[in-house]
């Protein structure tokens, strides 16, 4: 009986070695998402078949996102995953928006429409809460700032616009970018958001700093300069 344990130990041992050298050599690009999964648990749960746990957690929730985007009660109810596996798998998108912030701020880089857009849909992934950022772009657009104004639901509608204008002027950058979520729906603004974008485009104008666009993250990454809506601010 014993021997039989120690064989499956080192048959596990041997797959999880294999698994890690796949990665060294070829990244995540061909692994499905169980695979991706099961390599990572093998950090939080050393000893158990955590392919068969990462299968049923994409059977549960159907993507690798469903399984992020999963509060850590709805992650408890799968079958092998405790606490401390769910709490593992609720870190990971908030570890990966605070990388970003962090890259954002470690370095000056030029935006345009396609990075700011793949940066917001990375920043705000797994995004539960209602969050407002802007962005500081100096003379050549490029981004090397950005701060949180507002959180929590109905966010622009809290907005101050004071407070932005005030990090405007101490950053003193010479145009701004606005962006928050819609976590749970669509990207289309609200009437919320047209208003207050176009009160804070005119404070901004007042200071002689250009509010270069507003941009909504919900299904997709929305621009309201690029979608029709910048009649309505200006």
């Amino acid at each position: 009986m014993e021997a039989k344990k120690e064989e499956r130990v080192n048959l596990n041992k041997g797959h999880r070695q294999r698994m890690r050298m796949r990665y060294e050599a070829n990244g995540l690009e061909s692994f499905r998402p169980h695979e991706v999964l099961e390599l990572l648990l093998f950090y939080v749960q050393p000893y158990k078949d955590t392919n068969k746990i990462a299968h049923r957690l994409i059977n549960q929730f159907h993507t690798l996102a469903g399984v992020m985007d999963a509060s850590a009660y709805e992650l408890m109810e799968v079958d092998g995953v405790g606490e401390k596996t769910a709490l593992f798998l609720n870190l990971l998108p908030d570890v990966f928006r605070l990388y970003q912030i962090s890259r954002s701020e470690s370095r000056s880089q030029s935006i345009c429409s396609t990075e700011l857009k793949k940066f917001l849909a990375d920043l705000y992934i797994g995004e539960r809460m209602e969050k407002a950022y802007v962005f500081c772009l100096d003379g050549n657009s490029r981004m090397f700032h950005m701060e949180l104004v507002a959180e929590g639901s109905g966010c622009m509608s809290r907005l101050q616009i004071q407070s932005v204008a005030e990090i405007a002027l101490r950053k003193r950058c010479s145009s701004l970018i606005l962006a928050h979520n819609h976590p749970d729906g669509s990207s289309h603004p609200s009437s919320d958001d047209i208003f207050t974008t176009h009160r804070l485009y005119n404070a901004l104008y007042a200071l002689d700093i250009i509010l270069t666009d507003h941009c909504i993250v919900g299904d997709c990454v929305l621009s309201l300069r690029e979608n029709g809506y910048w009649d309505e601010v200006c």
